[in-house]
């Protein structure tokens, strides 16, 4: 990607972005690796059965499976892009939008106590609603944006500055009348 048309301001706000995300992303990372090796295992509710553990579990790596399949999908659409300046804001927006994804599953991932965590309801069923409903909207989203920049035709009203090349024959230099 070359950022080189856009303004300073929107390249610094785009890299502030992708450098918050990134950062948080590594974070959540980090500290779910750490859990895994001291042997940390989350702790869920009390009114759940270990089947409604397991599933909760298996449904993590299922969004894992998906944001696998994403990320090969954004690396397959972003590489084939027409490099003008259209389409430099939705390749980094992608990116953001991809970061973000990771962002959320990282905390998915590394969230320990169920059971403490007011901000979320305490029944399975809801929890799982929730979940699905989130996970199906943003993985929608960035299949529709992708899709989107994968089908993507130069827009006609937008122009990238050049006139000169549209249409016009070749000048050969001036036309001399001389009276006879």
């Amino acid at each position: 990607m070359h950022y080189s048309e856009f303004n300073m301001p929107t390249q610094f706000g785009l890299i502030g972005l992708i450098v918050v995300v990134g950062a948080g992303l590594l974070t959540r990372t980090a500290f779910f690796f750490r859990h895994e090796r001291t042997g940390v295992r989350p702790l869920y509710p009390s009114n759940w059965n270990a089947t409604q553990c397991r599933t909760l579990e298996r449904f993590r790596l299922l969004i894992g499976l998906g944001l696998a399949t994403l990320w090969a999908t954004y690396l397959f659409v972003v590489s084939s892009m027409p490099p003008n300046r259209q389409y430099e804001y939705l390749a980094a927006i992608l990116l953001i939008m991809m970061l973000s994804v990771s962002y959320a599953w990282a905390v998915l991932l590394s969230a320990r106590d169920w059971s403490r965590l007011n901000a979320i309801p305490h029944s399975f069923t809801l929890l799982i609603a929730l979940l699905v409903v989130w996970w199906g909207t943003a993985f929608s989203a960035i299949g529709w944006t992708l899709t989107e920049a994968s089908t993507a035709q130069e827009l006609p009203g937008i122009s990238d500055g050049v006139y000169a090349d549209r249409g016009a024959s070749t000048f050969e230099g001036p036309t001399i009348i001389c009276p006879s």
